[in-house]
């Protein structure tokens, strides 16, 4: 069984339009927001593709008939399937026929499936949150798009991920609730377990679209990852305003509440201790990375509180000056020149 959550596929970077678009982002300013743009007009129909259930219908005594049958309906997420996701890496001479053999006969993986299967019979529900959250989508990023979503079960090797722009997977079997007996607390704690359920669904596939149109960070230090995950947080938010912030966070609402009670003073707590523009990447790392907290700031700080620092900056900066676009907005920044312009001092309270 891997231990990983995520894991890295080879995808092609959407390039952005640099003219052309004049949408202003009334609406992605988080919870308090209430400008959410009318996208009724856009049409996007989405059916989730049922890769998993294909895949395990295949027969195990003739699987190169299955593999041909698979590749030519699914062009694209088989190869990827076979070659990033259910393959053996420590097993160079492995050809995809084993791969999937060993896949399809492990006795784990096919109760995993049988789970998916009782709770993922009906993805209609699914199909409709995806389509409002890729009209909106097509609203700020009319030249990206509407991609190919297809349904896997990966043996907890993967949430959600995009390949390029124009195919997304969902690993149904990170999402079978919280309390589900197959999560190993000892890899998978309680803080990330919570996020295993089927709001988190469209949560993780808009963060996934986020960070493969926001490309890489521009810096190595903290405040230029908090101003890129803050970016990408941004976009989420975009994508599903009707969202709750606790959810893009991966948080609690408590937290999300202890988070705006005490926005001052860990911005305050940040720039004391000089870990704006530090490269120390260990000594700040829980707060741009899951962790159960950021004791570096507060004992009861959640982890990720940068990136929630960084969504505030950013949301400050759109404020600010609200002609920006999305392309002006992604294009690489100084970040002190950026902190300028958002002109960030949140208020004690």
């Amino acid at each position: 069984m891997k231990s990983f959550l995520r894991m890295k596929f080879p995808i092609r970077r959407a390039m952005l339009p640099t003219i052309g678009l004049a949408m202003i982002f009334a609406g992605c300013g988080g919870e308090n927001a209430k400008d959410v743009p009318d996208v009724s007009h856009i049409k996007t129909d989405v059916k989730v593709q049922r890769f998993d259930n294909d895949l395990f219908a295949l027969d195990t005594n003739q699987l190169a008939a299955g593999i041909a049958q698979m590749a030519a309906k699914y062009p694209m997420m088989f190869p990827l399937f076979v070659q990033n996701i259910i393959n053996d890496p420590t097993n160079r001479t492995e050809t995809p026929e084993q791969a999937l053999s060993n896949f399809l006969r492990a006795a784990p993986v096919r109760h995993l499936y049988d789970t998916c299967r009782q709770v993922y019979a009906d993805l209609r529900p699914l199909e409709r949150e995806l389509s409002r959250m890729f009209q909106f989508q097509k609203f700020y990023f009319p030249e990206r798009p509407v991609p190919t979503v297809a349904a896997i079960v990966s043996e907890f090797g993967t949430d959600a991920f995009t390949a390029g722009d124009s195919l997304c997977g969902i690993g149904l079997d990170m999402f079978l609730g919280e309390n589900f007996a197959g999560y190993n607390p000892e890899f998978f704690p309680e803080y990330i377990r919570r996020q295993f359920r089927s709001a988190y669904i469209p949560v993780r596939l808009a963060k996934a679209i986020a960070q493969d149109i926001a490309g890489e960070p521009s810096g190595k230090r903290l405040v230029d990852l908090m101003l890129h995950n803050g970016k990408i947080l941004y976009i989420v938010d975009c994508l599903l305003p009707e969202t709750p912030d606790s959810l893009k966070m991966g948080y609690t609402q408590a937290q999300i509440d202890g988070c705006l009670n005490n926005e001052a003073e860990v911005w305050a707590r940040t720039l004391d201790q000089k870990l704006l523009y530090s490269t120390d990447f260990d000594k700040w790392r829980k707060m741009v990375t899951p962790s159960p907290n950021a004791p570096i700031v507060f004992t009861e700080a959640p982890g990720e509180i940068g990136n929630w620092l960084g969504w505030r900056i950013v949301q400050a900066y759109m404020a600010r000056n609200p002609k920006t676009t999305m392309a002006e907005l992604l294009k690489p920044t100084d970040a002190q020149q950026f902190l300028e312009k958002a002109k960030y001092k949140p208020q004690r309270k």
